[in-house]
């Protein structure tokens, strides 16, 4: 009975790091890396291949460590149901989602989860962290985030302020952890929705619970010309304005008048600034 409890418990890590990837060899070594060298050990690596056709299964059959699960898709399944297979078949009682080109620093996962596990009532539903925009070479061109201080704020609160930022502020899936159970309530992202994908199951997530949000950049965000918000940064601007839009209509949310109109008046700003900047940095890269 004690061995059959034990190898129970050693099934069930307490994270779950999900890389999603399609032909991500160029930097799926280093995503990987950035997990293992984690000063945390509770957890698993689950890789989903999306049938990639370059070297990146092989490049992920190279580390030998049992914590990494790779599963192999026999056909291309489209991003979203690939990012969705990642949480289905996590089994940690947190998950962070970490896109293939992206990497988490050292101490991403102990304080993260120090939160979440602090917090019994479970009122936390979610914890993000500032992150470093980095180009394609890996330089650290500057930072951003929710906060510059421990801020704990209601979901609706977090919802509204983000909504007001006409961007992301709470992050991209490397900066984010999240309780597994709630995913129960929320479904999985929506693969009606794309550019938005990932803001979409946060703000579902955020209506369970509490944003913790944490000053540390405690991971990286990569612009590079394979990146997926660089390839459609064209139509970012009417996706953000459309779910803005849905989103307030959502009385759910309790977005205000306000806050919606200047997100849409930022979002129109913030991408023609980021077009500009993307491109700038991409043809130095």
């Amino acid at each position: 009975m004690y061995s059959y409890i034990l190898v129970l418990f050693m099934s069930q890590p307490k994270i779950s790091v999900c890389i999603p990837v399609f032909n991500g060899q160029d930097f799926i070594e280093e995503a990987i890396n950035s997990v293992l060298n984690q000063n945390f050990s509770d957890y698993e690596l689950l890789i989903i291949d999306n049938h990639s056709s370059d070297n990146t299964v092989s490049i992920v059959k190279k580390f030998i460590d049992s914590r990494i699960k790779l599963i192999e898709n026999t056909e291309n399944i489209g991003l979203i149901p690939n990012w969705n297979k990642a949480i289905e078949n996590a089994k940690g009682k947190y998950i962070k989602i970490l896109p293939a080109d992206d990497f988490i620093y050292q101490d991403c996962l102990l304080k993260q989860s120090e939160i979440l596990d602090k917090d019994i009532n479970e009122e936390i539903s979610m914890v993000c962290s500032r992150r470093n925009i980095i180009d394609n070479s890996g330089k650290n061109l500057f930072n951003r985030g929710f906060s510059k201080k421990d801020l704990v704020i209601s979901g609706v609160q977090a919802i509204n302020k983000n909504i007001r930022s006409g961007g992301n502020i709470i992050g991209e899936g490397g900066a984010i952890m999240f309780r597994k159970n709630i995913i129960a309530k929320t479904g999985v992202f929506n693969s009606k929705i794309f550019y938005v994908l990932d803001l979409d199951l946060w703000y579902k997530i955020l209506l369970n619970g509490k944003l913790y949000a944490l000053p540390d950049v405690l991971s990286a965000f990569r612009i590079s010309a394979s990146s997926a918000s660089v390839n459609i940064i064209d139509k970012q601007y009417q996706d953000v304005k459309s779910f803005i839009n849905l989103i307030y209509s959502n009385k759910s949310y309790k977005v205000t008048f306000i806050n919606a109109k200047i997100g849409i008046f930022k979002a129109y700003v913030l991408t023609k600034a980021k077009k500009i900047l993307y491109k700038k940095l991409l043809n130095k890269s």
